[in-house]
């Protein structure tokens, strides 16, 4: 890992309109690592503390747990948790979330009793983003060690009757039901669309429902309140690395994780009563944490797991909820 504040040599390439393209080696000092963005001083006195994620679902649901030791030390505190758009009725539904809103443009919220927070390039920064877990690097932002079994999520009745709804409309009402993410919002993070379709032919031939999830966590349009109340209903639910792993986590039902390029324990080290696939043994290029080879690779790293190995582990779990 290279260090922060350190001279770095780096390869610099442009090419002029009509001209070949050319390479220079130039040098350049990496930034240091963020510091706290507030201390326990600013905190105790506060009375509302903004938090500012833009990112996609599983980042902004990674943030819950540090949210919740923030809660718990600081009692007075009110949090208003800043996300984009489609993500607010969820959070809002997190009992640590005061309030959830759409985002805002970047200042500092700057009024008496208020402290602000912006994490949305925090970790991305941090030199230990590829050495310490993202919940518990978010940790580091506040100075605090997260609290994971705060962030469960239960969803309204309302939302529960839309989905057992929606599910009676749409399924064969045949249980158990399985849920799998056709794919992530990356392609280096998305297990194959082949396989997904594989996995589904075979477990609807053998055990029952399935439900597929899209890149943004929706299913059909539906909304994320809906859609984590449909991911509660499942018995088991198949996901790459993308933000459905994490609401899966949040809403307690069994999962089967599926990783390339990063490294599992960085996103599931708290987290439990999941199965997780990565070809680390079999190709020799995991993890290469989504550095600039994964880009012009094949993704052998997802190829190499196979509907097959997909299909025992979910018989796993779904044995395991079984009994």
């Amino acid at each position: 890992m290279i260090q922060s504040g350190r001279r770095v040599s780096l390869h610099h390439q442009f090419a002029i309109q009509g001209k070949r393209r050319h390479q220079e080696k130039v040098q350049a000092i990496l930034p240091p690592p963020p510091g706290p963005l507030c201390d326990h001083r600013q905190l105790a006195a506060a009375q509302k503390l903004v938090v500012r994620r833009d990112a996609g679902l599983g980042d902004c649901l990674m943030i819950l747990p540090t949210l919740a030791a923030l809660k718990r030390q600081y009692r007075r505190l009110q949090i208003t948790f800043q996300v984009p758009l489609r993500y607010t009725d969820l959070l809002a539904g997190f009992a640590l979330v005061d309030e959830a809103m759409p985002l805002k443009p970047v200042r500092q919220v700057t009024a008496p009793g208020v402290v602000f927070a912006d994490l949305s390039n925090y970790m991305e920064r941090h030199p230990l983003t590829w050495s310490l877990p993202r919940i518990d690097l978010v940790g580091t932002a506040f100075e605090i060690r997260p609290v994971p079994e705060a962030i469960r999520y239960q969803p309204t009745a309302a939302d529960q009757q839309d989905a057992r709804q929606w599910f009676q409309q749409q399924s064969a009402g045949r249980r158990p039901c399985l849920g799998i993410a056709l794919r992530g919002i990356y392609g280096h993070r998305s297990w194959l669309v082949s396989y997904v379709f594989e996995l589904a032919q075979w477990f609807a031939a053998s055990y029952g429902d399935v439900i597929v999830f899209a890149a943004d966590a929706s299913a059909y349009g539906l909304e994320l309140p809906t859609v984590a109340a449909l991911l509660a209903e499942c018995d088991v639910v198949v996901v790459p690395d993308t933000g459905l792993l994490h609401l899966a986590a949040c809403v307690g039902t069994p999962f089967v994780a599926i990783f390339g390029a990063v490294p599992p324990h960085l996103r599931l080290n708290c987290y439990y009563n999941y199965r997780c696939l990565t070809a680390a043994e079999t190709v020799d290029c995991v993890p290469c944490c989504e550095g600039p080879g994964h880009l012009r690779c094949q993704y052998e790293c997802l190829r190499a797991i196979t509907p097959r190995q997909v299909m025992e582990a979910v018989e796993e779990l779904v044995g395991a909820r079984g009994q």
